[in-house]
């Protein structure tokens, strides 16, 4: 199908298709992580960079091509995860820079964004290295801007761009020693030919086949699995996201640079994303700090991780080593914030469902035996789903856990730990013992007259509930959050987190989220967009 124009509906729908077909891949593309370390997360981290992009865009699908590339950008940016996250959020930048002001795009012009995202990724990158996915994109977007200036039809240009992106892949292992060692293709760069042939098919409205090779890894005798193989001139992983004003990109880039190597500081003057690989994660926070405000702080032992995804691939039969995990997640969940969220922390499948549609025992078993997993833990989510999930335990052929959550904020903090190729009792006893630390509450609307707990509700009264019994009737929904975190909130509560529903604006939200602030001065205050039916606020305290 031949496309003249695209506008910022097709930008969307092609971002969110190419991030769904990397999804679908991810696993494939991280058995294929083995620079700048083989930590087995580049799929992973690209595919949640690109979930938080689509979020964004999504959010402002019906404004002009310019804006909905703008705010892709920035939403790539705020979820970036590791290098490769990063670099894809460059692209985009580069990207949104050129189609600004725009209401739609030819070729040509898409082509031109394309080439702008790859130079604008690789001026982020301290030491471009080639062989990665900085050549990739810069040989997509040659190309596509050849195609362009021939004929201006962009699903012709974006299929020569893939087309050059695979044949470029292919020269990956002769660019980088460490890739033919192992006897794979850049992580990075598959995974954004993954991406790019989503949004080819959704821009061209059919599926569009190119032979994929070196997906696998030869042997596990061409992999360097000694841990005494593996050495890290610096160790640890560090990001953090720098809040402020009057920020310099440049100067900071400076700053941090005797600390470390890996290392990309993008951003803009209110906000910068640094990633660093570095011996001293202190002293990279500390120089961060004079900057502005922290948030979004990650650290972590690549070594560890190392030696982790080492041992688990020697232990995986030949035959599995595709995907496979240890521990897989099947989770209840309605509303699509809701189910974003349990998706972004682990959980594979979510089963839509909850307060007045409970799913049943075939649905939960069906999402279990969907995964690539040895094991499966259920998060019911609610008190009536918790049964439905015991019975899929006796039904399955593969070990079933349960973890009895009673709400989705028990569930976000039972996934603290979650490990996927830990030990299935050993995780799920841990995640048990995390539901312990989190007390959690709901508010909502009573539908009749009724008298509980010593109340006397009338229908339309804004109830607080607490553990399922109800503690607060009020006429306002501030009102009864006030009265519903004083039943939650002690001295040790360090953390209150809420989830806004389908009937409340983010502006409502925003007013909540400041008074609770202002009242808990000594507690942290997140405030998320769940999506959720029946329920203004699902609130945790922790």
């Amino acid at each position: 199908m031949s496309l003249q124009f695209i506008n910022g509906k097709d930008l969307v729908s092609s971002v969110k298709s190419g991030c769904e077909k990397l999804g679908y891949n991810r696993e494939k593309v991280n058995l294929l992580n083995v620079f700048p370390v083989p930590d087995g997360d580049t799929g992973t981290n690209m595919y949640l960079t690109l979930q938080a992009a689509v979020k964004e865009g999504e959010k402002n699908v019906d404004k002009p091509l310019g804006k909905v590339a703008r705010a892709i950008s920035s939403g790539s940016l705020m979820g970036a995860r590791g290098n490769s996250g990063v670099i894809l959020s460059q692209i985009f930048r580069g990207i949104a820079k050129i189609l600004d002001g725009k209401d739609e795009a030819d070729a040509l012009l898409f082509a031109q964004a394309l080439k702008s995202g790859s130079d604008t990724a690789y001026k982020a990158v301290m030491k471009p290295v080639e062989g990665t996915i900085l050549t990739v994109v810069r040989e997509i977007s040659r190309a596509c801007e050849a195609e362009a200036k021939k004929s201006n039809d962009l699903t012709a240009c974006l299929k020569a761009g893939i087309d050059a992106g695979y044949i470029t892949l292919e020269k990956t292992p002769l660019m980088l020693p460490v890739l033919k060692e192992a006897g794979v293709v850049d992580s990075g760069g598959q995974g954004l030919l993954y991406f790019m042939e989503g949004m080819l098919e959704a821009l061209a409205g059919e599926y569009y086949f190119q032979p994929q090779k070196h997906e696998e890894r030869t042997s596990a005798d061409e992999m360097k699995t000694e841990k005494e193989a593996v050495s890290l001139d610096f160790q640890y992983c560090t990001e953090v996201l720098v809040k402020g004003t009057d920020l310099d990109v440049d100067k900071l880039r400076e700053q941090l640079s005797p600390l470390g190597d890996s290392m990309l500081v993008v951003g803009e003057e209110e906000i910068i994303k640094v990633h660093i690989h570095s011996n001293h994660p202190g002293q990279v926070l500390e120089k961060c700090l004079k900057w502005g405000s922290l948030s979004d702080i990650k650290i972590n032992n690549m070594l560890e991780e190392v030696h982790e995804q080492m041992l688990v691939w020697e232990e995986t039969e030949p035959e599995n080593r595709l995907g496979i995990k240890k521990i897989g997640l099947v989770a209840v969940g309605v509303g699509e914030g809701i189910i974003e969220i349990l998706k972004s922390l682990g959980v594979d499948i979510v089963v839509e469902g909850g307060q007045t549609m409970n799913p049943s025992t075939e649905e939960l078993l069906v999402a279990s035996n969907e995964i690539n997993a040895d094991a499966v833990i259920i998060l019911p989510n609610n008190s009536n789903v918790i049964m439905a999930a015991e019975q899929a335990v006796h039904l399955s052929e593969r070990r079933i856990e349960v973890v009895q959550t009673k709400s989705v904020m028990q569930a976000v903090t039972a996934l603290i730990a979650y490990e996927p190729e830990g030990e299935i009792d050993e995780v799920a006893s841990a995640m048990r013992q995390e539901i312990e630390n989190v007390k959690y509450g709901e508010i909502t609307y009573a539908v009749r007259d009724s008298s509980v707990n010593g109340f006397k509700i009338t229908n339309g009264d804004v109830l607080g509930i607490l553990a399922g019994e109800i503690v607060a009737v009020c006429p306002k929904i501030d009102e009864a959050v006030a009265q519903l975190l004083r039943s939650m909130v002690d001295d040790s509560t360090e953390l209150i987190t809420l989830f806004y529903g389908e009937d409340i604006s983010a502006e409502e939200a925003a007013a909540i989220s400041t008074m609770i602030q202002e009242k808990y001065e000594d507690a942290e205050v997140e405030i998320h967009y769940g999506g959720q039916p029946h329920y203004s606020f699902l609130l945790s305290a922790e």
